[in-house]
């Protein structure tokens, strides 16, 4: 664990948020999320390091297994390749076709097998050697096996980078988000999904929001904070909006909330098989789909261009 100062403006006065723990994994330990008092990025501190945080990502890390198609039922795998889909076509509303990209934190390679099966010459980086190797091996995927921040990026090489809910893991975002900018083309276009502090989840989970994902959240980015950092690292913010992952993330809260109040691991299994029915999630469509177009959904997906000619 080490003392940090902000990674937005460099101060280094805060106020406390709250003391949390690993309510994904119940693994021990105690996390204190700060708010900085000049300009309101949120962040653990003390910070813990990379090899602290290792514990925290098993190899049965949900967000990793969850999306290799072969364990999935049918449902869920139709339902995974349309938000799969969903995607590239907001992408496709800022690129002329497709082109070369990056996807920096990839997990096991679905979404860059998604977007190579619409002809987009595909790289990925993945720190977990579990789903690097199953993007490697089993979908045959150029990925780069290591920390991003170890990771080499070529100058001004990629028309399209992305990175889905990773910059609230790093350690540096602030650096992460000038190196992507460097690795784009001119007018290269930046897609980054993170949770927005403005979600109506927040307000209604308070401590046990999903958003929070103590301790692997290293960050959290109020959006006036956020988009001063991405116009610092030579990017323009095109849009910002939630396209995708409301109601997972709401079902996150809730089991995270549901463990406060319920011991039974039985009962805990048959609240967490409810929330994730498909019964219950056909009944949640259309005030998610409300809760997406106020854009107050937890998840925001933020599209940026780099600044300059091309595009």
């Amino acid at each position: 664990m080490r003392q940090i100062r902000c990674n937005a403006c460099g101060a280094d006065d805060h106020s406390v948020m709250l003391v949390g723990r690993d309510l994904l994994h119940d693994l021990p330990g105690e996390y204190t999320l700060v708010r900085c008092d000049k300009c309101g990025l949120l962040y653990l501190n003390p910070q813990p390091t990379y090899e602290e945080l290792r514990p925290h990502y098993p190899y049965d890390y949900e967000p990793h297994v969850g999306s290799r198609e072969e364990q999935l039922n049918w449902l869920r795998r139709i339902d995974y390749r349309y938000g799969i889909e969903k995607r590239y076509r907001a992408i496709m509303r800022y690129c002329k076709g497709p082109g070369t990209m990056l996807d920096v934190g990839c997990g096991p390679g679905t979404f860059l097998a998604g977007m190579r099966e619409h002809d987009w010459r595909v790289a990925g980086i993945e720190p977990s050697p579990g789903p690097a190797t199953y993007a490697r091996e089993e979908l045959g995927l150029e990925v780069e096996v290591c920390p991003f921040e170890d990771a080499t990026l070529p100058g001004a090489r990629y028309d399209l980078v992305t990175m889905w809910n990773v910059l609230e893991h790093l350690s540096d975002p602030s650096d992460a988000l000038r190196r992507v900018t460097a690795a784009l083309k001119p007018g290269g276009l930046l897609v980054f999904a993170i949770p927005g502090t403005e979600s109506y989840d927040r307000k209604i989970f308070g401590r046990y929001w999903a958003g929070y994902d103590i301790p692997r959240h290293l960050y959290v980015f109020p959006p006036a904070t956020l988009e001063k950092m991405v116009v610092a690292a030579g990017l323009d913010v095109l849009e910002r909006r939630c396209i995708y992952g409301t109601y997972h993330a709401l079902a996150y809260s809730a089991q995270f909330a549901m463990k406060s109040v319920v011991t039974s691991q039985p009962i805990r299994r048959a609240l967490k098989g409810l929330l994730l029915s498909l019964p219950v999630r056909a009944l949640m469509i259309p005030p998610m789909r409300i809760v997406d177009a106020l854009g107050r959904g937890t998840i925001v997906t933020w599209f940026c261009r780099r600044v300059g000619r091309g595009g």
